[in-house]
């Protein structure tokens, strides 16, 4: 296997050919490589590439590099303000010293089911920037998700863009142990209101299929209503049904069903701004 320590984005996007792979954190490439489950015939290093590090507000989006740790972003003011669902996922994402090397191109890139800043960074409408020798590429990470393969070969992911709209955003999960445990359901809510009322929602949950998901019919369900006691209610159970929906017949359906309406409202509890939903 070679190794390559890429300076730019371009000097490693050129490195990249078939049978390569690019090393961000390293927390799940480590583990595949000990365990014989990935071969790379070639493995470009990104630690070194300063353009993938950047975290900045500018031009109506918050502007974050995939390699960006959990850590730096669950430490920072401006992802608590402006995202602040993805800031409550890196407060629960792991362990310390997980998060302080786990990076937020690195869980896209690996796309675990559970992968925590998916939900969060598809309910708050994120956009990927991609690049490869064939160029650069903008798309949403809802479309992206829906794609087989997730990249293409020799496909870097650069970084994220979340567009600063007023949403009010918020996240739960459920793990075995509180902090250290991989998420077993995890949900991203975003919000935008108009008073008590809410206007447009999207809901995204992790770890209840293949891959984090947004229900739009959920959504549609939630807004151009009230957000009192009924509308949490409502709330639950709307994602009791999705949950039960996207898992059907398998083994932890039952659990996940009854688990995720108090995830939902845990969820709503922590959307940014603190007001209290239920009764205005």
């Amino acid at each position: 296997m070679q190794f390559f320590q890429a300076r730019n984005v371009m000097e490693a996007v050129e490195r990249a050919g078939p049978g390569s792979y690019f090393l961000a954190g390293g927390t799940d490439l480590a583990l595949q490589l000990r365990e014989g489950k990935v071969k790379p015939q070639v493995l470009v290093d990104l630690s070194r590439v300063a353009e993938l590090k950047t975290l900045n507000a500018s031009g109506g989006c918050l502007e974050i590099g995939s390699m960006m740790t959990f850590a730096e972003l669950g430490s920072s003011e401006l992802v608590r303000t402006k995202a602040n669902a993805l800031w409550l996922a890196c407060q629960s994402m792991g362990s310390p010293q997980i998060r302080n090397q786990a990076t937020i191109g690195g869980n896209l890139g690996n796309c675990s089911p559970a992968a925590d800043g998916l939900p969060p960074l598809l309910a708050l409408g994120a956009e990927v920037r991609l690049v490869s020798r064939r160029g650069e590429e903008t798309v949403s990470l809802a479309e992206l998700l829906k794609r087989r393969p997730l990249l293409q070969e020799g496909t870097l992911i650069k970084g994220f863009l979340i567009p600063d709209q007023g949403w009010k955003s918020g996240f739960a999960k459920l793990g075995r142990r509180r902090a250290l445990a991989i998420a077993r359901l995890s949900l991203g809510i975003a919000v935008k209101s108009e008073g008590s009322r809410a206007k447009k929602i999207r809901v995204a949950l992790g770890a209840v299929g293949e891959r984090a998901f947004l229900s739009e019919a959920l959504a549609e369900m939630l807004e151009e209503r009230e957000m009192d006691e009924t509308w949490l209610e409502a709330a639950a159970a709307g994602a009791q049904q999705v949950v039960a929906s996207a898992l059907g017949s398998r083994a932890s359906a039952p659990y996940k069903q009854a688990a995720v309406a108090g995830v939902m409202r845990e969820a709503l509890a922590s959307l940014a701004g603190g007001e209290e939903l239920n009764g205005g």
